[in-house]
């Protein structure tokens, strides 16, 4: 299949985006969206799926040990719902329990102060949502 793959970490007011180059090989931060709703969310990325001839769609889901999910993954999946009934590309989820965590030791390692620019550690936790989902469908 041609064209990019756009990556999500859903937030209450940030949404972290990352997409591949448009042969499939490469995760790279995108940017990160201020938001106000899922609404809100839904139309900021479906103008970055048109621009960036996105065709496939991958929303990283906080799952956590257990049968129980949390409140965030809850949101998430009310989220996904409203994004799948907006585009038209495949939507596909991953595990994305841990990559706040390791986006914010990310820039730690890199000097970097995680309070200078919260999006960063949503565009980096994007990307590495996206560098799993590589992983797992293409070997």
């Amino acid at each position: 299949m041609q064209g990019r793959i756009l990556a999500i970490d859903p937030g209450g007011r940030r949404v972290g985006l990352a997409l591949t180059d448009p042969l499939r090989i490469i995760a790279s931060p995108y940017e990160t969206l201020l938001i106000s709703s899922n609404d809100d969310a839904v139309e900021q990325i479906r103008g970055v799926i048109q621009r960036e001839q996105v065709t496939e769609v991958v929303v990283g889901v906080p799952l956590r040990p257990g049968a129980e999910k949390s409140e965030q993954a809850k949101r998430v999946e009310v989220f996904i719902e409203v994004l799948k009934a907006r585009i038209d590309q495949p939507v596909f989820t991953i595990d994305e329990s841990y990559s706040s965590v390791e986006a914010e030791e990310s820039l730690h390692r890199m000097g970097k102060k995680v309070g200078d620019d919260k999006g960063a550690v949503d565009r980096i936790a994007a990307a590495l949502i996206l560098k799993q989902y590589l992983q797992e469908t293409q070997g």
